[in-house]
């Protein structure tokens, strides 16, 4: 295994005992690992994570949170290892809204919502920690460490470093 999965998966068993700060990764981790689609005229929310463990965290905090049930599927193609596809369809829209990924007038949000980035430094580190089981990696430590997550945007890049900034 690299370090990468090790580091993921042990961050898919940190315990979050603060509703708010568990909503903060949710949002997170849906900004960065997945986005909005519509199907059959519906708002779908979708998320590709690498892990099983981050499915079902994610799954699971859902359902706790906002109490919607999501379907998880594994896909895998090519070269790629297997990945896991995290969907919501039937309550889709009211789950964007509640995340931030769309606004009242139903126009997707390209960054964090402010009331995540602005929030306490629990909730910070959790918007990372959902940044990082999204999109995160990490290089072997030597004399070029890093730590990268991959964007899907520049409001999404610029709210993952303010967040960084504010911790």
């Amino acid at each position: 295994m690299t370090l990468t999965h090790d580091v993921k998966e042990e961050l898919a068993r940190v315990r979050v005992q603060r509703p708010q700060a568990r909503a903060a990764e949710v949002a997170s981790l849906l900004r960065f690992s997945g986005g909005l689609h519509v199907i059959s005229g519906r708002v779908a929310v979708e998320s590709e994570v690498e892990s099983a463990a981050i499915a079902r965290r994610l799954g699971r905090d859902l359902l706790d949170l906002y109490g919607v049930r999501a379907e998880i599927a594994v896909i895998s193609g090519g070269s790629r290892q297997r990945a896991y596809l995290v969907r919501v369809v039937a309550q889709g829209e009211t789950l964007a809204r509640q995340t931030g990924l769309l606004d009242a007038r139903r126009r997707p949000v390209r960054g964090l919502p402010n009331r995540l980035t602005t929030g306490s430094l629990e909730d910070l580190a959790a918007i990372w920690r959902g940044a990082f089981l999204a999109h995160g990696s990490l290089t072997d430590p030597g004399r070029s460490a890093a730590l990268e997550i991959a964007c899907p945007g520049n409001e999404a890049a610029m709210a993952i470093v303010g967040a960084a900034q504010r911790l």
